[in-house]
């Protein structure tokens, strides 16, 4: 593999209300997963996701969505 490296992932979880919502998540990294999931059904979610900065991002929920989404979010 050339110009790559092979990193072990970190990670964090965290339930956020149904809104929008910046959460810092300090894995130093904007190379990121993020998952979300209706904590009522365990459903994965469509959201929007911005990457702030190396340690925040912002969920972007739309109307209608789960009164608690669970996040969970692996850096490498």
């Amino acid at each position: 593999m050339e110009n790559s490296e092979i990193k072990s992932p970190r990670g964090m979880a965290t339930t956020i209300p149904g809104e929008t919502t910046t959460i810092t998540h300090n894995l130093d990294t904007t190379d990121i997963i993020v998952a979300l999931y209706n904590v009522a059904t365990g459903n994965e979610l469509n959201s929007g996701i911005t990457v702030v900065d190396e340690n925040t991002v912002t969920i972007s929920t739309a109307s209608g969505a789960p009164e608690k989404i669970r996040v969970v979010i692996m850096g490498f």
